[in-house]
């Protein structure tokens, strides 16, 4: 029984020592009359409610807190709670059981608040069983102690005394327990003498006999391990926490659907996780170069400024360019986390409650580093065993929740999406034009982190760090694959909107989607010359020589593609502010 049912029956039906109970009291016409004013306001209602009730109220409240003095606090409060909600009591029969309610919730909320700034006791401090080892020496049974204190707990004098306390204390020695069988039989040796019995490591290596070296390795390997544990006996407690009395299901997968051929279908893997997404909730007309266009995926570029390492493609605040490339899709967005650092634990079971929340309904997640550097999809999960099931591309994996966010990037970073019913739908047209709105931006100025550049101002930093000699194959060609196969998406957007159209939109949306083929041509030239992951010999003179030229095109062909997408936007207000006169 959970430790707030287990005080519920401390309630209304109240129950005092010798085990004797009360009856509920009928409320006369009087109170109903008291409780009807006092709804309406009338605040002298409302203390000839208090005259009649608040001994009962202290009562309940005096035995959870198990104090006269805290008891009158806790009844203070509820009163002044119940006050100001009075007016929210549907039916004025339920006066009496309503107050007594609020007076047992305040009495908890002291509880938990003396609990978590009561003193600590040291561990080592407790009193152990001495059991003879293998060499003669005394070394305490920890495994006895925790089962002793656990049954100790569980005593009626005890339990009479604190119901709340004993409940602590039981989780706090099973989950001591839990996390000391994570370890193996000579970690916990060590990680025993040294925590538990304060011994230096010199003295645990004389003991066991091993080096001294040995045993610092020990140390942080048992420490590394009690730490997991901890995590996840922290998420254990969340869960249940957030679970308790709702039907949420212990686990959940989800039916989705996809191929291999579909994750391969564009090289940039959020707007391909987007795109899956949709497809799986019904939007099967939308392709993965929509998402890639109305998302500003297909004209994004952002790199490493100093030497065009792999990392920047990435680099770059994906908070405020997901929400409002998934705002023109017709989503709003949540997320947890930024994928740049590990997360604390509290951060963790923020992800781990989102991802789940939103699994339980029905709708998958995207999720930074799950197998490797790059985003997928998460769409189960699992309780009992503490994990997710997720794909990035590689196929169907199981992740453990605390290890989200702990991949070889290092950052945890959730995304949830669902269809946006709180605003009006916006037109296809309207949703191009935010599109090129954000495409302008990020040309022209969007935020950047030190050290990297996006936009147009990246091709300069590109072709400066060539001529240095200082760019890094393997990054070089890892941006070229990204570059390329984006520009190709913008094409393709591109030539959606051209082949549905007449006249002037017409005209200026077949012109940017000639400047973005040149590109895309220039780009597939680059990454042909330097191929990933082989990356090529971008330092060699002529490579160099050539690649600045191609870079210096692909520069050119984007301004000019800017301003034609930029004169398309005033055209479609323009056919927009026609309609409304």
């Amino acid at each position: 029984m959970s430790k707030i049912r287990a005080l519920e029956h401390l309630s209304y039906y109240a129950v005092k020592e010798g085990r004797r109970t009360k009856k509920p009291i009928e409320m006369d016409e009087r109170e109903t009359v008291l409780v009807n004013r006092a709804r309406q306001g009338d605040s002298e209602a409302f203390g000839e409610l208090v005259r009649l009730h608040r001994e009962r109220a202290v009562g309940i409240a005096r035995r959870i807190v198990r104090d006269r003095m805290k008891a009158e606090d806790v009844v203070q409060n509820a009163l002044i709670q119940a006050f100001k909600h009075i007016d929210r009591l549907a039916d004025v029969e339920r006066f009496a059981p309503w107050l007594s309610r609020i007076v047992r919730n305040e009495a908890l909320m002291d509880v938990r608040r003396t609990a978590r700034v009561s003193r600590e006791t040291v561990f080592s401090s407790l009193p152990v069983k001495e059991d003879a080892g293998a060499n003669g020496e005394l070394r305490p049974d920890l495994d006895s102690l925790l089962y002793r204190l656990a049954r100790n707990t569980e005593g009626p004098t005890v339990g009479a005394a604190d119901p709340e306390r004993v409940w602590l204390q039981r989780e706090f020695f099973a989950a001591v327990h839990r996390m000391l069988h994570g370890l193996s039989a000579g970690e916990r040796e060590v990680f025993e003498a040294h925590v538990f019995r304060q011994l230096s490591p010199r003295e645990i290596a004389d003991a066991l006999g091993m080096s001294e070296g040995s045993v610092y390795k020990a140390i942080s390997r048992s420490r590394h391990k009690v730490k997991q544990a901890r995590v996840r006996e922290y998420l254990r407690d969340r869960m249940e926490a957030a679970s308790h009395g709702m039907l949420r299901k212990a686990n959940n997968l989800l039916p989705m659907r996809w191929t291999a051929e579909e994750w391969r279908s564009a090289e940039t893997s959020f707007a391909v996780c987007a795109f899956l997404y949709m497809r799986n909730i019904g939007c099967g007309d939308v392709t993965v170069s929509d998402v890639m266009g109305l998302t500003g995926q297909a004209f994004r570029i952002s790199l490493d400024a100093s030497r065009i390492g792999v990392s920047g493609p990435a680099m770059y605040f994906w908070e405020p360019v997901f929400a409002e490339g998934l705002a023109n899709l017709g989503l709003r967005a949540r997320h947890v986390g930024d994928g740049g650092t590990a997360p604390s634990a509290y951060m963790l079971g923020e992800a781990v409650a989102l991802a789940r929340e939103e699994i339980a309904a029905g709708r998958a997640v995207i999720a930074w580093d799950l197998f490797a550097p790059k985003f997928g999809l998460l769409y189960g999960y699992d309780d009992a065993r503490q994990q997710f099931t997720g794909d990035d591309g590689s196929g169907p994996g199981k992740i453990a929740y605390d290890r989200l966010g702990r991949g070889e990037d290092g950052g945890v970073f959730v995304l949830a999406m669902e269809p946006d019913r709180h605003i009006s739908p916006v037109s296809p047209e309207a949703a191009l034009k935010r599109a090129i709105a954000m495409v302008e931006a990020h040309a022209y100025g969007e935020r950047s982190f030190p050290g990297y550049a996006n936009g147009l101002a990246s091709y300069e930093a590109w072709m400066a760090a060539i001529r240095n000699g200082t760019v890094d194959a393997l990054g070089n060609s890892y941006t070229l694959l990204i570059a390329a196969d984006a520009r190709r998406h913008a094409v393709r957007f591109l030539r959606k909107w051209t082949a549905g159209w007449q006249g002037e939109k017409e005209r200026l949306a077949f012109e940017a989607e000639g400047y973005y083929y040149e590109a895309a041509a220039c780009f597939a030239r680059l990454a042909s010359r330097f191929p990933f992951p082989s990356g090529g010999d971008p330092l060699d003179p002529e490579e160099a020589k050539e690649a600045v030229r191609l870079l210096q095109q692909i520069k050119a062909c984007e301004e000019a593609g800017l301003t034609a997408l930029r004169r398309l936007s005033r055209c479609l207000s323009n056919e927009e502010e026609g309609k409304g006169r």
